[in-house]
């Protein structure tokens, strides 16, 4: 089941909360403008997905792990080919090395930077010193501003952000956050994959 979330000012390095409060979810006019300034990461978990992973996964082989489903595919497709109806640019495109991370980014921007830093060996391992480094590598890259006009997107495994962030997502859907001059960063929505379509009604 969905959990309601919060607004998070994150600040690093420290870990401590500054800020809560409601988050809306959705696109809203004011968050389309944003977005189509540029300026903001969205951060995707990856799309729906079948199968589970193998007890040893060999990253160049998806053979041993948990992949997109047809449906998956289908929605990574439908979500880029909003984003660009939306008139909402793209910069740099940055996933995790599991293949149903690469698989939703190349469907949904046409290209990818694979990122080590954006794997998750802590559920696996379940050690304190891999929960701090994932949470570690997501915050420098949250707190990194997008090229100039873009913005930057993040595909990766939900369990990152939820270690960051206390934010969970389901597959699909996508977090929008602010990086900030200061090295923070605030979350302002969350979007499902069907709000993509809904903001066509707010005007291409």
């Amino acid at each position: 089941m969905r959990r309601a979330f919060a607004a998070l000012l994150l600040l690093f390095p420290p870990s401590a909360l500054a800020q809560s409060g409601s988050v809306p979810e959705g696109l809203t006019p004011a968050l389309l403008a944003q977005l189509r300034a540029g300026g903001l990461v969205l951060y995707f978990r990856h799309f729906d997905t079948e199968g589970a992973d193998a007890p040893r996964v060999d990253l160049r082989d998806c053979a041993t792990q948990r992949n997109l489903s047809e449906q998956g595919r289908a929605n990574a497709r439908e979500v880029g080919q909003l984003l660009r109806e939306l008139r909402v640019p793209v910069g740099t495109v940055l996933s995790g090395e599991y293949c149903r991370n690469r698989n939703s980014a190349t469907l949904l921007a046409g290209r990818v930077t694979p990122t080590p830093a954006l794997n998750n060996p802590y559920f696996r391992t379940g050690t304190e010193a891999d929960r701090q480094r994932v949470i570690a590598n997501l915050r420098a890259l949250l707190r990194t501003p997008p090229r100039a006009g873009t913005n930057t997107v993040i595909v990766t495994h939900e369990q990152n952000l939820r270690l960051t962030t206390g934010w969970m997502l389901a597959e699909g859907e996508a977090a929008v956050l602010k990086p900030a001059a200061d090295g923070s960063f605030t979350v302002l929505a969350r979007i499902r994959p069907e709000d993509w379509k809904a903001a066509l009604k707010l005007g291409r």
